[in-house]
């Protein structure tokens, strides 16, 4: 697990800038097509990880930044931005784009190279109070994100990986989503997108001529539905006709030709009619590609409603079972998120997935001597004994591979 961002000496920064963080060789041999869209020479920021006698003959090169791994002075002979002294060195890596602002000395990392991750941030703001939010909304005009987002488009590397798109609610400033998906799909057309969203603004049907008009391939929306019903739907996501609202902007996206996917939270809330919400989603949204059925995160508003969220997983193995074994039988494909690995019902195995985000993962001490944990999706970073389960243990190399067996 590592974090986002760390603290650096920060010397010659005039304004916020972003950065795409690049080692000598990588910038000799491809230069601008480090990145993947419009880039310049001042928005490379060089990786000097051995200070030299070499290193005089960089101070000429065209770049807007030098990086220092080690050094713990800057080069005054340098007139550009330069980075030294992290707190963390291993935060920031080669390949990173980061945001290096003016008065502060936290640089943070808005895209990792190589990480399963990486995420356009729209907004904090949301229409919605869920009340296991692992990231509470706020009341904020933060419409400066659209432009950070197109802008760190131009910068990440070329080629094939998934891109989320996350908030907050993104349809809340819809022209600039729409803008950040025409532009993925002309300069990223290798890569595919994942934007969570909960539906409800696109129960407006003008939503569907402009995402015909986008036609992003590899655009798939996460939507997530809590219930069968509306009262118990309405009552988690914390909005009177949420419900209503967030079936009408699925069939929306159906009739946009939207790739679909359904995210139910696994809580005490919504665990008793799973098996009931699975033979809804069949029956009335047989067109959607994907139902992910999701560990909660203990974060945020979560902690708040603990009480009232919390139950052990192994208390909901069964409903879990006959949802997923449900579905799967239809034809539907069905995955189980975010959940250790011991707590699953055997049957499960083949819908299991390693599913936590790289920078929040997190292992406890009984993971160490398991031999599933290179199965297992582990635990949120934000793990307490609160909410653990009484049934986390070390599974034998043995019980894996009756696991396995089973799952087969």
């Amino acid at each position: 697990m590592l974090r986002l961002d760390t603290q650096f000496e920060v010397h010659n920064l005039r304004n916020t800038k972003l950065f795409k963080v690049v080692t000598l060789s990588e910038f000799i041999e491809k230069g601008m097509a480090t990145c993947a869209g419009v880039a310049h020479f001042d928005d490379l920021m060089l990786w000097v990880d051995n200070v030299s006698d070499a290193i005089h003959q960089l101070l000429s090169l065209p770049v807007g930044g030098l990086l220092f791994a080690t050094s713990l002075s800057p080069m005054n002979a340098f007139s550009g931005t330069q980075l030294f002294s992290p707190k963390d060195p291993r935060v920031v890596q080669p390949g990173d784009v980061i945001v290096v602002s003016t008065g502060s000395p936290v640089v943070r990392v808005l895209y990792r190279r190589g990480s399963n991750s990486n995420l356009l941030f729209m907004t904090d703001r949301c229409n919605s109070l869920c009340l296991m939010c692992s990231q509470p909304p706020k009341n904020i005009d933060d419409a400066w994100h659209v432009e950070e987002n197109l802008r760190v488009m131009d910068l990440i590397d070329p080629g094939e990986e998934q891109l989320g798109i996350s908030g907050g609610e993104p349809t809340l400033y819809r022209e600039g989503l729409l803008e950040i998906l025409r532009k993925a799909k002309k300069q990223l057309p290798e890569k595919s997108l994942h934007l969570l969203s909960n539906g409800r603004l696109l129960n407006d049907s003008t939503w569907i001529e402009d995402l015909r008009r986008v036609d992003h391939p590899q655009l798939t929306w996460g939507v997530p539905l809590y219930a069968d019903n509306a009262y118990d739907h309405d009552h988690v996501v914390q909005a009177p006709g949420a419900f209503s609202e967030t079936i009408q902007g699925i069939y929306n996206l159906a009739r946009a030709n939207q790739r679909i996917e359904i995210r139910v939270v696994l809580s005490r809330l919504t665990t008793r009619r799973l098996p009931e919400l699975a033979h809804f989603i069949f029956r009335n949204m047989p067109f959607v590609e994907h139902v992910a059925l999701m560990g909660i995160e203990n974060m945020g508003l979560a902690k708040k409603h603990y009480e009232e969220l919390w139950i052990d997983p192994m208390d909901y193995q069964e409903e879990l079972g006959q949802a997923a074994h449900f579905l799967n039988a239809r034809g539907m494909n069905v995955s189980v998120y975010n959940l250790p690995l011991c707590v699953l019902k055997p049957s499960l195995l083949s819908f299991y997935r390693q599913s936590i985000s790289d920078w929040k993962n997190l292992f406890i001490d009984t993971c160490q001597s398991c031999a599933g944990v290179e199965r297992c999706a582990g635990f949120f970073k934000s793990h307490t004994v609160r909410w653990q389960s009484r049934g986390i243990r070390s599974i034998t190399t043995e019980e894996l591979a009756e696991y396995t067996r089973r799952a087969s």
